[in-house]
């Protein structure tokens, strides 16, 4: 949290601007798991999500005003949860975990495919790269060995700066800036850094939600599965292992914790990216 205020405050219009860009791909992200969740509940029995006009991606219906305040002002929000009773349910210890891992496999589904997009639209760029020679500099943007590594130069104030091409491979969501915009241009650019961060929120989304603390899907996975207690922690130790939750939140630990996984997520990601770019031929 303190980090997402210095960053506001050394530079106001820049994290309005990334705020905008990313909202749209963090509602519709929020949207898709609280879908998923009422969607398999209405399969395994319970029609109350359907009955409430909650099986609909249509932001509006899912959107939580609180929640997205707080993603404009700490840069973490929430949907509002997708009501469920678990009377309804043809196999009620079964059909709860179906319905509490629906949410985050949808998340997973949409940061594939969004990943997938993403590197269809740096390879088409990269394609547009003229190869280059350190020692012979030209052009805005090019791409080389340097140090034994495939890498871009881009030409940037008057002086050429690099990256190698498996770094921006393993942070792929957010490439726009360096290879993206220099080739397609700025609204393309804008328009792949929307892209980027619906894939990095599905991520965290699918990440956070398998923490096993109560009211979080990990919690209903961990008990469906090792517990066996009740669907539902008691009302007190759910309100005090949210409030514990939140301020891990506020307090940086919960973002260290997911930027160390979504970090090995995406250098995975990145490995597989760099093997598809040289069966293409785009790297060596």
């Amino acid at each position: 949290m303190l980090t997402y205020l210095d960053s506001f405050l050394a530079d106001p219009k820049g994290v309005i601007i990334v705020f905008l860009l990313a909202f749209p791909g963090r509602i519709l992200a929020l949207s898709c798991h609280e879908f998923a969740h009422g969607w398999v509940a209405d399969k395994c029995g319970d029609p109350t999500a359907r009955m409430m006009g909650r099986l609909t991606l249509n932001p509006l219906a899912h959107l939580d005003p609180v929640g997205a305040i707080m993603m404009l002002l700490v840069g973490f929000g929430w949907a509002k949860p997708v009501p469920v009773n678990p009377r309804n349910y043809r196999n009620y210890r079964a059909d709860d975990l179906k319905v509490s891992v629906a949410g985050v496999t949808m998340n997973f589904i949409l940061f594939c495919f969004s990943m997938l997009a993403l590197f269809g639209i740096v390879a088409t760029a990269l394609r547009r790269v003229p190869v280059g020679d350190v020692n012979a500099i030209s052009g805005k943007i090019f791409h080389a060995s340097y140090g034994g590594q495939d890498c871009l130069f881009l030409l940037e104030e008057g002086s050429y700066s690099y990256l190698p091409l498996k770094s921006l491979l393993q942070m792929l969501p957010y490439a726009g800036d360096y290879l993206v915009r220099p080739v397609f241009g700025e609204v393309p650019g804008y328009l792949y850094q929307m892209l980027g961060y619906f894939a990095a929120t599905n991520l965290v989304l699918c990440v956070f939600n398998l923490i096993p603390i109560p009211p979080l899907d990990g919690y209903h996975v961990l008990n469906d599965l090792v517990l066996r207690r009740n669907l539902f922690a008691d009302p007190k130790v759910a309100r005090i292992a949210t409030g514990i939750m939140f301020a891990l939140v506020m307090t940086g630990w919960i973002g260290k914790l997911l930027g160390w996984v979504d970090t090995r997520i995406l250098n995975a990601a990145g490995e597989l990216a760099a093997a598809g770019l040289r069966a293409m031929g785009l790297m060596t």
